[in-house]
């Protein structure tokens, strides 16, 4: 009977031990199951899903690259972090900036913002933009639908050579009040400003940026760098840069251009106009070769609407338009009159910390003429702003 107990005893002990091994297994399977896993979240950071990790801020500027101007502003709302803090907000304007020319400092009413530069490929990179606040984002995403043309000056010109031959007014006036038209009109302050329009189209964006920040520097208002700026504009074949040159500089270049630049200057001579008609006599009285002669002389045949014929004697020819009509004397001296009596266009660059106020006060004039001369809308300034003065 004893031996059967103790038996017993043995078995239920044996049970016990392996029941207490067992739970003691499955709790370290379950702690260690347990340590693997990390939470979602960790002193304030996101995990990311497996999918989110696969995607870096170059590939994503890479394909938002691809995508309109209202689609990359509709994702000016998107707060999904890509990758080193990033959104993909802020990739998005990024693009805007860089793509589009979106006017990010006249949305932000300011130049200083951070800048961080980022490699898309060799030799080209993109700016991103940290630290913008909700609230930045807000002012931008407002200036991107209520402004018309919300654009720097590079994107207003780049909208003005493609709809050179169908243009919306209100994108010749936009351009108009830029820096960089600005600086143009106090260069020619007597021309009219859709002439000055013209002529900027007919070149490219780099001479006329190079030109306003030459201004911004060191403003010159001299014949010799309105000449200068014209002779750029010719090396781009601009009809109205010949125009200017042979009404404003004819002595200039009937003394400095050789026969070949004569040639090309008369081919690019579109319109008839009392200074290119005595340009074309002073050259048939000069002792240029034929070839100038014979283009000169089909230039006047064409402003009488005729052609000049073959074979034609030059000098019998030449004869013809030497007593052509000039306007009057005393008419021209009027007209000269008239345009010295304009007073010469001011203008002033916006400083840090100025006020529409404190510059009106400070040229004694009013405020709402400046907003109205300058369509400024809401009063807003930005350092570096140009605006004209009444």
């Amino acid at each position: 009977m004893k031996d059967h107990l103790v038996k017993k005893f043995r078995i239920v002990t044996i049970s016990l031990v392996f029941s207490g091994a067992l739970n003691i297994g499955l709790v370290a399977a379950f702690a260690a199951f347990a340590a693997q896993r990390e939470p979602a979240f960790v002193l304030g950071v996101r995990k990311e899903s497996s999918d989110e990790c696969k995607i870096s801020n170059v590939a994503a500027l890479e394909a938002m690259s691809k995508r309109s101007f209202r689609e990359l502003v509709a994702l000016l709302t998107n707060h999904e972090l890509v990758e080193a803090g990033y959104a993909k907000r802020d990739l998005a304007l990024s693009v805007l900036v860089a793509r589009h020319y979106f006017h990010l400092e006249r949305a932000l009413s300011t130049s200083q913002l951070q800048k961080r530069s980022i490699q898309i490929e060799p030799g080209y990179s993109i700016e991103l933009y940290p630290a913008l606040t909700d609230e930045q984002f807000d002012a931008i995403i407002r200036f991107a639908y209520q402004e018309k043309w919300p654009l720097t000056s590079q994107g207003l010109f780049a909208l003005m050579k493609k709809s050179a031959s169908a243009r919306d007014e209100t994108l010749n006036l936009a351009f108009l009040h830029t820096p960089e038209m600005y600086a143009l009109q106090a260069l020619f302050p007597k021309s009219d400003p859709a002439l000055l329009l013209t002529l900027v189209v007919e070149g490219n964006w780099e001479l006329l940026d190079r030109f306003a920040k030459e201004q911004a520097q060191m403003l010159d208002l001299s014949a010799e760098k309105r000449r200068s700026l014209l002779l750029g504009y010719l090396a781009h074949r601009s009809p109205t840069a010949a125009a200017f040159l042979v009404q404003t500089d004819s002595a200039f270049v009937l003394k400095r251009f050789d026969d070949r630049g004569i040639l090309d200057l008369l081919a690019l001579i579109q319109e008839k106009s009392i200074e290119a008609e005595q340009f074309c006599l002073s050259l048939l009285q000069s002792p240029r070769s034929d070839a100038v002669w014979r283009t000169a002389l089909a230039k006047l045949y064409s402003f009488a609407g005729e052609t000049l014929p073959e074979g034609a004697d030059l000098h019998a020819a030449a004869a013809r338009f030497s007593t052509a009509p000039r306007a009057p004397a005393a008419e021209e001296v009027k007209i000269a009159a008239q345009q010295e009596d304009k007073s010469p266009v001011r203008f002033h660059t916006v400083a840090e910390g100025e006020s529409l106020w404190k510059i009106a006060r400070q040229y004694k004039v009013k405020v709402d003429d400046i907003v109205q001369l300058n369509d400024i809308e809401g009063n807003r300034l930005y350092p570096g702003m140009t605006i004209q003065l009444p």
